[in-house]
């Protein structure tokens, strides 16, 4: 038998100086080494975490901010208030924005969201395919998705219906769910309805290697960043995740194939007889847009480990949030029976689910995705209007901690599902800031959860009503709780913020009072 080549065998035909990787390695440690110790350091902004004396290396600011990166950046804001300072995190050194920065950059084209986007989950590594980002994808979801949230409404809950059998079944006994791989399923069923049609959604090869690549993809951009930047496009290859990672983008590859094969056949079949294409989703705007492609694949799974992943993490939330103020059931219930029974499940009743838009909002608030909500790196130099000049090239952040700070919002520790509801029946029919920002799709500084401005989040009105259906469908239809005792604890990892992976529901199939298939979409 023969043996596998090494890692190293595998990678030296790519690599200069192959034949002496140690040189090589030692070669680019020294050059880090020299870059960090000797780069330009002056700067009239305070440091949240600064070298001590003799220090010429990040490694020891690095390691203590995974850990603790959300108590420091509490402790910077506290220490120098509403005034710009300097961190040094996962992402590298930043300067990190108060709420009012960020609104007088908010629409400021001279700052990139994409390049330090695709910096931080190393878009250029392989394996990594689906966070090389363009605007591309953006263009497409904002033109063709967000337009087309009418007449998707009914494909949604009807997957939805679909998954939830499947997934949480219709069982009335009480059972244990697992909501970080149980609700991955369900969105991404939901999601790829839309994204690549019924048949693709309800592939069991791709719905399991999809969701193995994303779960992996996260734990990969995780450990790769810990290591000094100059080493990732070297060190990848060694580390056993991004190996995973590789493996797992072919069979993704290999499960989407026939079934571009075949759709491919199915439209031109149509298009020879003169037909127009039989369909209407990702793959057909972006060829429409701009032209065939072969990287459908990646435009997928980007979705998947984009959009997905973040859609079930809310969802997840929320149903934490709920099950934690059982008290807040009860009306919810009764606001989608009301609703949804004279309306329908329309857009326009999703939209008069006025509660439910709170509740995920105040989730979101709480918990959002990312510490880091609103990253930037200057194109051009940038001045602001107190004379600092952001250089060419500078990385800037807006971190959510102000998003639990009491001078934001009152009572900000605490989880108050009626803390939208109340803003938005405040202020409705009122020129009011709050009427343009206490719904969930709205935007400001002071609640980063989708971004702000211009780079604010493209696909979050597609993913606040595909949330919403999901919700409806698993309020009438289960029971949840935690077990008893437990309370689910996030904890922050870098710029991450993960669910407590413990947290497990017990949930049961009940009755519905509503009959969601047979509502008019």
């Amino acid at each position: 038998m023969n043996s596998r080549p090494t890692w190293w065998e595998e990678l030296r035909v790519d690599i200069p100086f192959a034949d002496q990787p140690a040189i090589y390695i030692l070669t680019l440690a020294v050059l880090v080494f020299f870059a960090r110790a000797f780069g330009d350091q002056k700067s009239n902004l305070p440091e949240l975490n600064p070298r001590k004396a003799f220090e010429f290396t990040d490694r020891r600011r690095v390691s203590e901010f995974f850990p603790r990166s959300a108590a420091l950046l509490a402790e910077g804001r506290s220490r120098f208030g509403n005034k710009l300072y300097k961190a040094y995190c996962d992402w590298g050194e930043v300067i990190v924005l108060s709420p009012q920065h960020i609104e007088e950059l908010r629409s400021d084209a001279r700052l990139s969201f994409l390049v330090p986007a695709s910096d931080d989950t190393h878009g250029y590594i392989p394996g990594f395919d689906a966070f090389s980002l363009d605007d591309k994808l953006a263009k497409i979801v904002t033109k063709y998705l967000t337009n087309a949230l009418t007449k998707l409404t009914a494909p949604i809950s009807q997957e939805a219906t679909f998954a939830m059998r499947s997934v949480l079944t219709d069982s009335p006994e009480w059972h244990v769910m697992s909501p970080k791989e149980d609700l991955v399923r369900v969105v991404s069923q939901m999601s790829t309805r839309i994204f690549m049609g019924e048949e693709l959604c309800r592939n069991e090869e791709w719905t399991r290697a999809s969701g193995d690549y994303t779960i992996t993809a996260f734990k990969a951009t995780d450990e790769v960043r810990a290591w000094p930047r100059l080493l990732r496009p070297i060190v990848h290859w060694a580390m056993p995740v991004c190996q995973d990672l590789r493996r797992q983008l072919v069979k993704a590859n290999d499960a989407l194939e026939p079934h571009i094969k075949k759709r491919n056949a199915i439209k031109a079949a149509a298009l020879a007889k003169g037909q127009p294409s039989p369909f209407d989703d990702l793959v057909e705007w972006w060829e429409t847009e701009y032209g065939p492609s072969d990287e459908h694949a990646r435009h997928q799974l980007t979705l998947t480990v984009v959009a997905i992943h973040t859609t079930s993490d809310l969802l997840q939330q929320t149903m934490i949030d709920i099950a934690m103020d059982p008290e807040i059931l009860g009306p919810l219930r009764e606001e989608v029976i009301t609703v949804l029974g004279s309306q329908g499940l329309k857009k326009t009743a999703l939209y008069n689910l006025k509660l439910m838009d709170s509740v995920i909002k105040e989730s979101q608030r709480m918990k959002p995705a990312l510490l880091g909500l609103w990253s930037r790196q200057a194109l051009a130099d940038v001045e602001l209007s107190d004379g600092f000049v952001i250089k060419k090239g500078q990385r800037v952040l807006g971190e959510g901690t102000h998003m639990w700070n009491s001078e934001f919002w009152k009572d900000a520790d605490k989880f108050d599902g009626y803390r939208f509801l109340r803003l938005r029946e405040a202020a409705e029919g009122e020129s009011h800031e709050d009427s343009k920002t206490a719904h969930l799709v709205s935007t400001s500084s002071r609640h980063l959860g989708f971004g702000h401005g211009i780079h604010a989040c493209p696909g979050r009105f597609f993913a606040a009503n595909e949330i919403k259906i999901a919700l409806c469908h698993i309020l009438l239809k289960y029971d949840w709780k935690l077990p008893d005792g437990f309370q689910p604890k996030a904890t922050t990892f870098g710029m991450s913020i993960i669910p407590d992976p413990a947290t497990k529901f017990l949930i049961r199939r009940r009755k519905e009072e509503l009959d969601l298939d047979s509502l008019e979409c």
